[in-house]
């Protein structure tokens, strides 16, 4: 007979078996209490690098939006400049001048006004209406230019050297205050001038914190700054005006720049500075030379930052005193939903030809779901001039690949695969198409999306063809016309629209 254990003897193996759980339960606990307060030290110790950080940012993504915003005067001035030198900007040949320059700016919609300016005589001058280009109200003598400290300045800069930008001053033969860019050769001014209005508007999307305020200092003295306590439009004040002004912006900034001074003023290093018993931190960055008209900061109390301090790293502690028993179940969920973004990611990217055999090859297999060909970008082949149908037809294409699976789009190829190439929509040059093809996605698409577009020339057969790249975009995106938004999908080689009413059921299905 064998022995028969007793309860007794039992007990201390039930104990020793439940030990390996006992001891990784107080494992758990006593890493996930020194987690918890490792992260709350952290916290304390990061907090001034995590403010700068966010405050640096956002001047950055700040500065890259100005930069996008203002890069065209830049552009359009040097062409101005070479035209000029050629001898074809005469400005007592108006119609042709106009012939010339209003193509050239007409699709940068931020160019309110036009001035070729030579050492004497008259003055061309045009102004962008709701109506059209109308000519400026400038006299004969050209006074009201030639009188400007832009105008001054920007003769006296060599042909070389980068634009120069005015201070905010009504424009000349339009009334209405702005900015004047500027530059000259052989004696000649060209310059193009921006409304303040339209950079109010643009000014008003950069992402400045809840109290913030956004700087311009110019050279000259004064400072703009924008506050969306302030109403979100770019107001103006002389440097003297800060500290006595009695509002309560101007004495901020004030504070700000004499605290910068005494720094010696470095450039992309954040800095903290105390003002009515609060704490705030700033940042400036220089100007850049042809693209900004002065130095760009972004002052922030410290309580804007703190908040977004406490959404990063609050949560971050909460999650390991309040949900360390949940531990292994979100990394499960995690595991899977990042499994199922990564699935989501490779559909939706595809390689893109990297040589003229691939490129020839995609093209031989036709149109279809993610390859759809066009003859032009603007140019209609029947009505034998430039047509604004001929370019929504391409751009519901690329919505459409956004909203879908991602796809390619060729301009210059023929429905049948016929290589037409690029001549026929009549750009001057590559640099010209690829700026006229960025401002047709900014205007009809959205900057916002830009990253899941690009674009290139790529030769064919002794041909140029335009290659657009989309990916899947996250996000639902638009048509823009006007007042007008469309939603656009990919259906077989089709493009089709789909009512709003169906347009989130459509989102939670692609996603699902």
């Amino acid at each position: 007979m064998s022995p028969r254990k007793s309860p007794s003897s039992a007990k201390p193996r039930r104990r020793r078996n439940s030990r390996p759980l006992i001891t990784a339960v107080t494992m758990l606990i006593i890493l996930g209490v020194a987690a918890t307060g490792w992260v709350t030290i952290r916290e304390f110790q990061v907090q001034r690098s995590v403010y700068a950080k966010i405050l640096q940012q956002k001047l950055e993504t700040t500065r890259i939006q100005f930069r996008v915003f203002l890069t065209p005067f830049a552009n359009h001035l040097t062409t101005m400049q070479k035209w000029q030198a050629e001898g074809l900007l005469d400005p007592g040949d108006p119609r042709r001048l106009k012939s010339l320059l209003i193509p050239l700016v007409d699709p940068t919609v931020q160019v309110t006004t036009i001035y070729v300016i030579p050492e004497s005589g008259p003055v061309f001058s045009q102004v962008r209406t709701l109506d059209g280009w109308v000519a400026g109200k400038i006299d004969s003598t050209g006074q009201g230019c030639r009188d400007q400290g832009w105008y001054t300045r920007a003769r006296s800069i060599a042909e070389s050297d980068p634009i120069h930008w005015s201070e905010y001053r009504p424009l000349p033969g339009d009334g209405r205050n702005g900015l004047v860019a500027a530059r000259s050769t052989g004696g000649t001014v060209v310059a193009l001038g921006l409304l303040k209005n339209d950079l109010d508007r643009f000014a008003a999307s950069a992402p400045i914190t809840e109290n913030g305020i956004l700087v311009r200092r110019y050279d000259e003295g004064h400072v703009v700054w924008l506050s969306p306590q302030g109403g979100r439009q770019l107001d103006i004040a002389e440097s003297g005006e800060l500290l006595v002004s009695g509002l309560p912006e101007h004495a901020v900034i004030g504070a700000a720049l004499m605290e910068w001074g005494g720094l010696d003023k470095p450039y992309q290093t954040p800095f903290q500075f105390r003002h009515a018993g609060q704490s705030w931190w700033c940042i400036f960055y220089p100007a850049e030379d042809g693209t900004d008209p002065g130095e760009l900061g972004l002052i922030a109390p410290a309580g804007d930052l703190s908040r977004r301090l406490e959404r990063v790293t609050g949560k971050v502690t909460f999650l390991f005193a309040g949900l360390l028993g949940l531990a292994m179940v979100a990394v499960v969920v995690l595991a899977f939903d990042y499994r199922n973004k990564w699935q989501r990611f490779a559909r939706r990217k595809r390689r893109t030809p990297d040589d003229e055999a691939a490129l020839k090859n995609l093209i031989g297999g036709g149109e279809s779901t993610q390859v759809e060909f066009k003859s032009t970008m603007r140019w209609n082949l029947h009505a034998k001039k430039p047509g604004k149908e001929i370019e929504l037809a391409w751009l519901k294409s690329v919505v459409a690949y956004l909203n879908t699976s991602g796809g390619f789009l060729l301009i210059g190829v023929a429905d049948d695969g016929q290589i037409l190439g690029l001549e026929t929509d009549d750009f001057a040059n590559d640099d010209k198409f690829l700026l006229h093809f960025d401002n047709l996605i900014k205007q009809h698409v959205g900057l916002e999306f830009a990253s899941f577009i690009s674009g290139g020339i790529r030769a064919v057969d002794d041909q140029q063809v335009f290659l657009i790249n989309c990916d899947r975009c996250p996000e639902p995106v638009y048509l823009r016309n006007g007042d007008d938004e469309k939603f656009f999908i990919r259906l077989g080689p089709s493009t089709r629209q789909l009512p709003p009413s169906k347009i989130l059921d459509y989102m939670q299905e692609r996603e699902g």
